[in-house]
């Protein structure tokens, strides 16, 4: 079986098909601009930026799978579609990654508070 041989796919655009791929483009766009903000704002710690620029790439990403949502849906173009979900797809794998770093440096932060609470609890 080749993965690699294109497949053809068939979908009915109704006009609430388009209705709602619009509003997932406009709730995608919010978000991947609020995603950004955020990954900024992380960015301005040294160590918080492994966690921030993860987070600024999902978000450009989930912004460019909600643009070529909306055009999708306005143009009745199925490679704006592929495009989309694989936007799509780059969101979720830079999002995990984000989620990843920040799972470590929560464990990190534990480590180092509980051996900083150790350390001050044995003067006492």
């Amino acid at each position: 079986m080749d993965f690699n041989q294109p497949k053809s796919i068939t979908i009915t655009s109704t006009e609430l098909l388009k209705k709602q791929m619009r509003f997932i483009a406009i709730m995608q766009q919010i978000y991947g601009v609020i995603m950004i903000i955020i990954g900024a704002l992380s960015c301005l710690g040294i160590i918080s930026a492994i966690v921030g620029i993860p987070v600024i790439l999902a978000g450009v990403k989930l912004f460019k799978s909600g643009s070529t949502f909306s055009m999708a849906a306005n143009f009745d173009n199925e490679r704006n579609l592929v495009e989309a979900i694989e936007n799509l797809h780059g969101y979720w794998k830079f999002s995990l990654i984000a989620f990843i770093c920040s799972i470590v440096f929560f464990i990190i932060y534990m480590i180092l508070i509980v051996a900083l609470i150790s350390s001050i609890g044995g003067h006492y």
